[in-house]
């Protein structure tokens, strides 16, 4: 198979330090990290220090990508923002803001997620154990809070990577109120012409590439010492792509997200209350328009979801070992799930969920146990109950025993795409044809801490029914799609694995290491390989990285086996009616043919100093020093009659420069 790079843009990142305390000196310097690393229960907490360290094409880490560093996560193609957790689909993920449902989290192409790392303040990765509001996903959830803006000062920061310029403002408007605003845009369209005049050979089939890539966040907080507080927030953010290829057939493909947040808080002497009403709407397209034997073709696909939600939360502060909340929420969906040449298909649904949650929190037992009642409307009604318990048992002072177990029902659906993590994919409600989907785990395993060392090592099994799987893509640009219910098959899903996490944090010195040996399939479709087992599509058997970070200093080194796709495995002779024999290929199975490893060394320094009132960190590196080949699917070139692997990432540099003052 001939091997290709599709993208080969600029600069891409390494991993970088966490942050630094800065000293007043005009040199260079770097002194020791505080990252915030908190592990167990079936989640990972850390803070944007930890989070922007990890290995990225952007020069900074993003939620997304902090999190394909963890155990029971593969990655898609390399260098996206694509995860697949526990053997579950891409769509099964749920990334919040806030609370609030990022839908088209991917950006620049998959290389990083829509929300600008100045606003973070924490993140979490939950993929066991869930608890609370969390409801409607059956692979993980990936939180993140943003930071309050500055209440004393006028403060902000300007930013420059390869591939994205932006800055961010933050201050007091009153003695209660204050503002933050962050903006980016990517140059993204003028880098590849820059790089295509100087390697025109390996552009050549890319021509006219147009990109409009942006985003834009801004949050109004006010607080009063009495314990209240209330904030607006919004996020925008829009991806745009145009190109030509060789045969003059002319492709565009776009997403956007547009969310805003009113949220309320109020923490009293007897409980925390917190309510938010919200909006969240997400959109993609596709089209193509090509010409064949003299006749110009137009094809379009249209894809829209709304939702208006209203939630509460109320934790009861009490004494003693337990603990309650409880809370609730119900949420308005619209969907379009397509909208092809005039045909439109729209569809409403509502969702209404309540949930009791108690914790009983002793000397060397801790209990955690959720009960979750939810109905869903849309040409039908739905019922479940979800169900999550961890429980943790420190029967040794540096060792602990931890078990969580889920039951958990997600009423949307989607018709996932590309599998490199690009947000193009049609999205729709349960429905009488295509009911909810379901995934019951369970997972058991041992936590040891001794002197600045973590150790977790685990076994977990889950099972999904009512997986969505559409038979037959080629019928995506297809009028009959408004029905596409009909074109989708329903089965089973399952893994199994063992998951292995290390952490050292000292002084001046970091380390990170995690293991993942699993097994994931699919089964039980009636209509896809005869119902019998077949490969999840991101079943990667043995995944691992390493980080080390030292001072300034990084190195990261991932392995993960080959994913598997739809590949020829036979070849038979057939006659033409003037009895011409032709040699043609068939498809034995489904993701029969696995793909190469992928593997990826990244190194990188970070330098920070501080001159006058402003603080600078510049990061530098070098993304796949190895320039390992890493494809994640193959197709068939009908010009030469060959298949070819398809990849995204070479050997790239890295640069990444913020000043904050």
């Amino acid at each position: 198979m001939r091997k290709i790079i599709l993208l080969c843009l600029l600069v891409v990142p390494v991993r970088l330090i966490a942050q630094n305390e800065m000293t007043d000196t005009l040199r260079a310097s770097v002194v020791t990290t505080s990252r915030l690393n908190v592990l167990g229960g079936g989640s990972v907490s850390t803070n944007l220090e930890g989070m922007v360290s990890v290995a990225s094409p952007l020069g900074e880490g993003d939620p997304i990508r902090w999190a394909q560093y963890l155990p029971g996560v593969a990655a898609g193609a390399d260098g996206t923002s694509a995860a697949y957790v526990r053997g579950g689909n891409l769509g099964g993920n749920l990334l919040t803001l806030d609370g609030i449902p990022v839908y088209g989290y991917s950006h620049v192409l998959g290389l990083t997620t829509v929300i600008p790392n100045e606003e973070i303040e924490t993140v979490s990765f939950v993929k066991g154990g869930f608890g609370g509001s969390q409801s409607n996903f059956t692979s993980s959830h990936i939180a993140v809070t943003t930071r309050q803006p500055s209440a004393d000062r006028i403060q902000g920061a300007v930013a420059a990577d390869n591939f994205l310029v932006g800055g961010n403002v933050s201050g007091p408007v009153s003695d209660q109120l204050s503002f933050s605003i962050s903006g980016r845009v990517s140059p993204l369209a003028l880098e590849y012409q820059a790089i295509k005049s100087l390697m025109q050979a390996g552009f050549g089939s890319l021509d006219r590439f147009k990109a409009g890539v942006g985003d834009l966040y801004g949050k109004l907080q006010w607080q009063t010492g009495s314990g209240h507080s209330l904030s607006v927030s919004m996020l925008g953010s829009l991806d745009q792509y145009a190109f030509n290829t060789s045969d003059g057939s002319v492709i565009t493909m776009g997403w956007d997200n547009w969310v805003g947040n009113t949220r309320y808080q109020y923490d009293g002497a007897k409980g925390h209350t917190d309510i938010s009403m919200s909006y969240a709407a997400y959109r993609n397209s596709q089209a193509l328009v090509n010409t064949y034997k003299g006749v110009e073709n137009h094809f379009s696909l249209l894809s829209r979801r709304e939702e208006l939600t209203l939630s509460g939360d109320y934790t009861a502060h009490l004494e003693g070992p337990v603990k309650l909340s409880a809370g609730g929420k119900l949420r308005y969906g619209v969907f379009n799930p397509s909208k092809v040449a005039g045909f439109v298909n729209r569809k409403q649904s509502g969702l209404a969920m309540a949930y009791l949650r108690t914790s009983l929190d002793m000397k060397k037992l801790y209990l955690d146990a959720t009960i979750r009642p939810a109905v869903f409307q849309s040409d039908t009604t739905f019922v479940s109950i979800d169900f999550n318990l961890k429980g943790k048992w420190q029967f040794l002072p540096f060792l602990s025993f931890e078990l969580t177990i889920d039951r958990m029902a997600q009423y949307y659906h989607t018709l996932e795409g590309l599998p490199v993590g690009w947000s193009m994919d049609l999205q729709g409600p349960s429905s009488v044809q295509v009911p909810a989907e379901t995934m019951t785990q369970g997972y058991a395993g041992l936590i040891a801490s001794f002197r600045g060392h973590t150790v977790s090592v685990g076994a977990y099994a889950k099972k999904l029914d009512n997986v969505v799987y559409f038979k037959d893509a080629r019928n995506i640009f297809d009028p009959g799609i408004t029905s596409w219910e009909k074109e989708s098959n329903l089965g089973n899903g399952d893994s199994k694995g063992i998951e292995c996490m290390y952490f050292y944090q000292g002084e001046s010195l970091y380390v990170q290491a995690s293991a993942t040996i699993s097994k994931s399939s699919r089964w039980g479709f009636p209509e896809i390989n005869d119902g019998k087992p077949f490969h999840a599509p991101f079943d990667r058997r043995i995944v691992g990285s390493t980080f080390v970070q030292w001072r300034g200093a990084s190195v990261s080194f991932t392995y993960q086996d080959g994913n598997w796709v739809n590949g020829a495995g036979e070849q038979y002779i057939m006659l033409t009616p003037v009895d011409k024999e032709i040699e043609l290929q068939y498809f034995h199975s489904v993701n029969d043919y696995q793909m190469p490893a992928l593997i990826r060394l990244d190194l990188g320094y970070r330098f920070a100093w501080k001159r006058a009132r402003a603080e600078h960190s510049l990061n530098v590196g070098v993304f796949n020093v190895l320039n390992h080949f890493n494809p994640f699917t193959v197709y068939y070139d009908t010009k030469e009659q060959t298949w070819k692997e398809l990849a995204l990432i070479p050997i790239l540099p890295i640069f990444s420069y913020q000043v904050k003052f």
